[in-house]
């Protein structure tokens, strides 16, 4: 229908705008709409002034007569605010450079909006490229013995490498070592001499902190180093990032790093494993060890365990579970088994525990295993993330996060969200939510400089974030909180399509149609964004119940708009609802069944209130009715229904009890057990409307309690646990309604803007 580009790899880095500082820069050359992109410079604007006036008050009067800003110009933050990434109170001079006796400017120039031309900055490039040759070249005449470490490191670490070494030990024997070569090469040592003072003058340049006036703004930057546990940068390698960093690229899960081990045998495992990485997706081929390789204890050998894993990708990918990726998953799991996979960047044992406690609740013969695998993962997992010398992974957050889908079929919502919680927190602690490209994390060489994922790995990476990040939002929506990740301090960059690889056949569902992940996801982000807005209108803001419908209504149009502006492949109606070859398959109904989801849960509390919701509602519960007949249809039931299906079928309960006119509705809840024709109240007049919601109450509540409670255990804890329902049943009917939590929406108009412009979608949508 339309092209979509939809780049976050510029988008704005901090949840607020109130400190007013100037993030880093992107990379100039990302000219596609860089609506958000930032400088990593703080340059005073034309408007510096010193502060030399005795009285401040004198002095800002005197300077608003002196200097004007241009017409329009919007007044920012000063140079120090943004530097101490401070709220600036923009008076002249501020009450920050007051109290520390700082000289005051005022900035009338946003950054954030100069923009340099990509051929200007590719000539940069170049240039720096050049210049950077040219002194290596120079540092290799000037210390041979080291020339092949030197070629290796940057600039910049050249020159601070320098500056460090004639420490105050070693200087008698750089005299000496001098004096040496001045006798034995007179010619050679002049040449020695001048490399050794141009460093020198480098080093001092560089320790002055004195600006070179030479230099342009758009100069390209050494990446920005990611403090380990902060979303910020941190100016100086930190020894915990700096041990992280020292531990082996492909680090075990399970295992820690552990101070006895020597540098020969982690060299050795990079050496190892590093041939085996993914360099190019499209070439890789998932081949099964046989023959003198097969290993008759390993995990991939496991009959229970291939069956586990077949299922999960079969049944439930992509769903919510588009963070586990299929092709690096399985690429690791059957070629890195060696030494229990604590070489494999793709796959871990906790990782394959998870999926297979939630896999093996899909088929009869291998529910009473499902504990069992989870108890092995959860217990592998926590000894893992409170290991104060563990090196956090990208396989810990994916296994966390399967843990927190498993606690919700359970009904267990605390632990749910608790593990979606650590899951978070681990991958903060790794940087996974930043771009390689533009900064330092867990996945870079600190020595080099350089990233150890490679493009392939870097298109996966980003599969994988973007899939947590609505798995987040989606456990969110669930029960009822505010979502952690957001698209606003999000800069690894869009998802791509990926290809299916050889190799996947017994773990790919058999459907008619060429299986897409990427448009499907980007736009289950905009979804996200539009809940997120309507949340705090609607849910957490404390308005009076004519307001929020109102809300309501705008929310309703906003989805409706959303659903028509999908592309071809997306799009459903009520034919393809009935056609069971389509409304069957897992690898597309997933995002219908997101859609209903999301509409059942904002108008389900309105219900009473609202006409509109009531029509909504009904229609809702009209279509997951034809899914769900084609569903049982098809396969004879419900043994390989999804978490989606699980709570489509209890929103569409809790609706329908508001909806009908049930002969005891006083009494009921989400853990009744309804008879397949409940009863009408005596006062209704049995039209064949109410007539036929009281079979669809009937109808669900049979689906829910008998036919899901078996891999299921939401169902038996509703009925069992007294309080639990209650609690439940408050959760349901006020979804997402927790004024204990705060949303943030100080970006609201700037995202909305940037997802605009990605999609051109005008201001039909947002």
């Amino acid at each position: 229908m339309y092209s979509i580009d939809f780049d976050l790899n510029n988008v704005v880095k901090q949840e607020t705008l109130e400190d007013n500082v100037e993030p880093v820069n992107q990379p100039a050359y990302r000219q596609n709409l860089n609506l958000f992109s930032q400088h990593q410079q703080h340059q005073p604007s034309q408007f510096h002034i010193p502060q030399q006036q005795s009285n401040p008050q004198q002095q800002s009067q005197s300077h608003q007569q002196q200097v004007q800003l241009p017409p329009g110009t919007k007044r920012l933050a000063c140079s120090n605010c943004r530097r101490r990434r401070k709220k600036c109170d923009l008076n002249f001079p501020c009450g920050n450079c007051i109290k520390l006796k700082l000289t005051c400017n005022i900035n009338g120039e946003d950054l954030r909006k100069k923009r340099y031309a990509a051929s200007y900055v590719k000539s940069l490039e170049s240039h720096i490229a050049y210049l950077e040759n040219s002194f290596r070249d120079l540092v290799e005449k000037a210390c041979p013995e080291d020339s092949d470490l030197r070629r290796n490191l940057m600039l910049d670490d050249i020159i601070s490498g320098f500056m460090s070494a004639p420490s105050s030990n070693n200087n008698g024997n750089l005299k000496s070592n001098s004096t040496a070569t001045k006798e034995s090469d007179p010619i050679g040592d002049e040449e020695t001499d001048s490399m050794r003072a141009l460093l020198e003058f480098a080093g001092t340049k560089r320790n002055s902190g004195t600006p070179d006036p030479l230099i342009d703004p758009p100069e390209k930057k050494k990446k920005k180093t990611f403090h380990k546990g902060s979303l910020y940068p941190d100016d100086t390698k930190s020894k915990p990032f700096t041990n992280m960093a020292a531990a082996p690229a492909m680090m075990a899960l399970g295992s820690s790093t552990s101070s006895t081990s020597s540098q020969n045998d982690m060299s050795k495992m990079d050496k190892t494993t590093s041939d085996e990485r993914i360099s190019d997706l499209n070439k890789t081929v998932i081949v099964r060890p046989s023959g003198d390789k097969l290993d008759q204890n390993s995990l991939n050998n496991d009959p229970k365990i291939l069956k586990s894993l077949s299922n999960f990708y079969r049944w439930l990918y992509p769903g919510h579970f588009i963070f586990l990726h299929r092709e690096s998953f399985l690429y690791g799991f059957f070629n890195h088994a060696k030494n229990n996979y604590r070489g494999s960047p793709y796959c871990s044992v906790e990782l394959i525990y998870a999926m297979c406690a939630v896999g093996s609740r899909l088929s009869s013969d291998l529910q009473s295993m499902s504990e069992d695998y989870y108890e092995k993962s959860k217990t592998a997992l926590l000894k893992l993330v409170f290991d104060d010398h563990s090196v956090a992974r990208i396989t810990t957050v994916q296994a966390l996060f399967c843990l927190a889908f498993y606690e919700l079929g359970k009904g267990d919502t605390q632990l749910a969200w608790y593990f979606s919680g650590l899951a978070i927190r681990v991958g903060y602690d790794m940087g996974f939510q930043l771009d390689p490209e533009v900064w330092i994390t867990a996945d870079d060489d600190i020595v080099t400089g350089r990233t150890k994922l490679t493009k392939s790995e870097l298109r996966i990476r980003s599969r994988i974030y973007w899939g947590c990040f609505v798995a987040d939002h989606l456990i969110s929506l669930l029960l009822g909180r505010t979502a952690s990740l957001s698209v606003s301090n999000s800069t690894i960059p869009e998802s791509d399509e990926l290809p299916e690889i050889q190799g996947v056949e017994d773990f790919r569902f058999a459907s008619q149609h060429v299986l897409q992940v990427s448009l499907p996801l980007k736009n289950m982000i905009i979804l996200s964004r539009i809940v997120q807005i309507f949340t705090t209108q609607i849910f957490i803001e404390t308005l009076e119940t004519e307001q929020k419908v109102a809300h309501l209504i705008r929310f309703n149009l906003k989805v409706f708009n959303w659903r028509q502006l999908l592309p071809d492949f997306l799009k459903w109606s009520k034919e393809k609802l009935r056609d069971h070859d389509i409304s069957t398959d897992p690898t597309i109904s997933y995002f219908w069944y997101l859609y209903y989801i999301v509409l059942l849960t904002f108008n389900k509390p309105f219900i009473e209130d609202c006409e509109e919701s009531k029509t909504v509602v009904g229609e809702l519960v009209d279509d997951v009715k034809m899914l769900f007949d084609g569903f049982r249809i098809k396969f004879g039931g419900f043994q390989k229904a999804s978490l989606c299906q699980l709570y489509a079928c209890l929103l569409a309960i809790n609706s329908l009890i508001k909806l009908t006119c049930y002969a005891d509705v006083g009494s009921v809840g989400a853990g009744t057990k309804f008879s397949p024709r409940p009863p009408h109240a005596p006062h209704c007049d049995h039209s064949p409307q109410c007539t036929r919601r009281l079979e669809q109450l009937g109808f669900f509540s049979n689906v829910f309690h008998l036919q899901m409670s078996p891999q299921f255990g939401l169902p038996r804890r509703l009925q069992e646990d007294a309080k639990y329902n209650s609690e439940q049943e408050k959760q349901t009917v006020n979804q997402v309604c927790n004024s204990s939590y705060i949303h943030d929406f100080t970006l609201s108009n700037e995202i909305d803007d940037m997802i605009k412009e990605l999609f051109g979608l005008g201001d039909a949508l947002l």
